[in-house]
């Protein structure tokens, strides 16, 4: 869909171009969600921004600090193992992770400080690295024009959360030099759902010239604890064991803190432009959780507690020449780094620690190298076709049992996209590429899960290697007046290996090849200035390429609407609905459908600000996540140990209130 007026000020934030030379071409189902649109809607965290992009969604199956579950176009991408996510251009997703590959954590980012966020869903730019099977997230940071200078907010809720939040941008800036800090501590809904967390962003040009370019730094720390309430076995709730909001194990909870720092530098002259990045960072996370209860070991219990502590690295530079007026070669390269240290231990019901089950030290390595051209054939036609070269390098030594594995895998990936404007109002899209997901460093040693809760489909041959997707996307945009517009896309995606987590084993698991079929629609509309309307529809289906089994956990169905309201009298207001179908589970089993409606209402006078936030308003029974496995939480009963339904609750209705000033 052609981005409405507040979009394309984002757009051109997001961008880099060269005066003169062609934009790049893109996927007709692109998204951008602003900072006004942000604003507009129930927000805790950075990662509520995703919940505005068609056909995606995102399940928070433990308290704020956790990473999220994503869903996109098919794809459980559980913790990020199918979507790449960037802030500010530096890689989030870990590589390897004890508890989710690719997992992504955005507790660092001060959702205040989000300028907007950029959603490409499939692997069809260069530019897109590991992890994009499914599409790619890149947060643009910066303050919002209205909250330059001097901003202070707090804010409290039912749940009794408290929240503060300082940004501080030179009110004659573009919002892109700030310091953002934020302190939370919310009880969450029912029961085990506490969560504090604290966090300091800094963004802040030290170089600013003509001749020398920018040169920009970044900076943050993060920490933020959190308790684990998992998930509930429906057969539990409706016999009355347990209230919908409850939680099994009340000692479940973990740890996430991160320092990051990155420098970029831009640099633009006759015509050339070139950025470089450099980042360096520490995280460490920790976790205690119990998804089985008693089923693997009936006098101890199946708790997990996992660690890792990971240093990362990278550095990338990119530039783009002009080779004719109508014609741009991009090129560029880059390595990223990652060294860390993993654990799980299996402790028992004094949090004793009765077995350490791994004990992994490893180094990994993704060089990469791309190249492409963005080509303006006619007035009517233009291009981005490119290649990307990724060699993964990686030595893991898996103390507890004295091994060690590597290996070096490389993939090369084409991307493609054309676009093609037949009249003023209307565009059509093709695009076309392949992603890939390297794998995790437990890959290379010789541990196999002692039971799976997951269907036959499972990987059983060969040796580690990448995971390659193949997709394709065919739509179009049609915008007849600047403040209407309508999208629609078709789309196809293979992947010869699928990965999902498995609650019995506490591992991502392998999985045969699967392909996913699927279409998109969605419409924008400003019928007056102060009121914008959006409404999606994503519809998928997804399956096993060889049993013709459902993918799990996947929605086959998401559909929204929303509506902002912005008047200059100071009165806003923001409306919002999202539906999913009922989702496929493994074993044969079906989800629930789910629907949720959510209203925000807010008042600026001067300098002044009031909004107010209300989550669910019809304080439906939400089952955000849902899951299908054999579990025994009550030691000593003779409760089946078949696989059944399991979900986590979603937020009942809830209402926060914030107060802010600018100075």
């Amino acid at each position: 869909m052609e981005p409405g007026p507040h979009e394309r000020e984002a757009e051109e934030a997001l961008t880099v171009t060269v005066q003169g030379a062609p934009l790049p071409a893109r996927p007709a189902s692109t998204t951008v969600v602003t900072a006004r649109e942000f604003r507009a809607f129930p927000r805790r965290t950075a990662e509520d921004a995703l919940k505005l992009v068609p056909g995606l969604t995102l399940v928070q199956h433990g308290a704020e600090g956790k990473g999220q579950q994503f869903f996109l176009r098919g794809f459980d991408a559980m913790h990020g193992s199918d979507v790449e996510v960037t802030v500010a251009g530096i890689p989030i997703n870990e590589w390897s992770n004890v508890h989710s590959q690719g997992y992504v954590d955005l507790g660092f980012v001060v959702p205040e400080a989000i300028q907007s966020v950029s959603v490409t869903k499939g692997p069809f730019s260069v530019d897109q690295g590991p992890f994009a099977t499914a599409g790619s997230v890149d947060y643009a940071l910066g303050i919002s024009e209205g909250r330059r200078g001097l901003f202070a907010g707090y804010t409290i809720g039912t749940t009794n959360r408290h929240r503060g939040v300082v940004t501080y941008s030179p009110r004659a800036g573009d919002g892109r030099d700030f310091i953002a800090l934020e302190a939370t501590h919310d009880d969450g809904f029912g029961q085990h759902r506490r969560a504090d967390r604290a966090s300091v962003l800094v963004q802040s040009a030290l170089l600013r010239s003509e001749t020398n370019g920018t040169l920009s730094v970044l900076g943050s720390g993060y920490f933020g604890q959190f308790q684990l309430p998992g998930a509930l076995k429906n057969r539990d709730v409706e016999l009355g064991r347990l209230g919908f909001y409850d939680s099994y194990d009340l000692a479940a909870r973990g740890q996430s803190s991160r320092v990051l720092l990155g420098l970029r530098h831009s640099l633009q002259r006759h015509f050339v432009s070139s950025e470089t990045l450099l980042f360096g960072g520490y995280r460490r996370s920790s976790l205690l959780e119990n998804y089985t209860g008693f089923l693997l070991d009936r006098e101890n219990g199946d708790r997990r507690r996992q660690e890792q502590e990971t240093f990362s690295w990278g550095l990338s530079t990119k530039a783009v020449v002009p080779l004719t007026q109508l014609t741009d070669l991009e090129a560029g390269l880059g390595v990223r780094g990652d060294a860390f240290g993993q654990f799980q231990d299996h402790p028992g019901r004094e949090e004793e620690t009765l077995d350490r089950e791994r004990d992994l030290r490893a180094l990994q390595v993704n060089i990469h190298m791309l190249l492409g051209v963005r080509l303006k054939l006619s007035p009517r036609l233009d291009a981005r076709l490119g290649v990307r070269f990724d060699d993964a390098l990686l030595e893991a030594e898996e103390r507890r049992r004295s091994e060690t594995g590597g290996g070096n895998l490389a993939v090369v990936s084409p991307r493609a996209v054309v676009n093609y404007r037949p009249t003023r109002a209307v565009t059509l899209s093709l695009a076309g590429g392949q992603g890939f997901r390297p794998p995790e460093a437990r890959a290379f040693t010789s541990y196999r899960p002692p039971a799976t809760g997951l269907s036959s489909d499972i990987y059983t041959g060969g040796s580690p290697m990448m995971t390659q997707g193949y997709s394709v996307e065919l739509g179009g945009r049609y915008q007849p007046v600047s403040n209407l517009g309508f999208s629609a896309s078709a789309f196809a995606t293979w992947l010869d290996r699928e990965s999902v987590y498995d609650h019995v084993s506490g591992m991502n698991l392998e999985l045969n090849g699967t392909r996913r079929l699927g279409g998109e629609v969605a419409f924008h509309a400003e019928p007056w200035p102060f009121l914008t309307l959006r409404g999606d529809l994503t519809l998928v289906d997804g399956r096993f390429s060889e049993s013709g089994t459902k993918i799990p956990f996947a929605p086959l169905g998401t559909g929204g609407f929303r509506a902002i309201f912005s008047h200059e009298s100071g009165l806003r207001a923001g409306a919002r609905f999202l539906g999913l179908l009922p989702r496929p589970l493994p074993h044969g089993a079906e989800g629930a459908p789910l629907a949720q409606f959510d209203l925000t209402l807010g008042w600026s006078y001067r300098n002044m600000n009031l909004d107010l936030e209300l989550e669910n308003v019809f304080d439906l029974g939400v089952r955000e996540g849902e899951y299908h496995y054999a579990s025994r939480f009550y030691p000593g009963t003779d409760d089946s140990v078949l696989p059944e339904l399991h979900f986590v609750a979603g937020p009942p209705r809830n209402l926060r209130a914030t107060f802010s000033a600018s100075f």
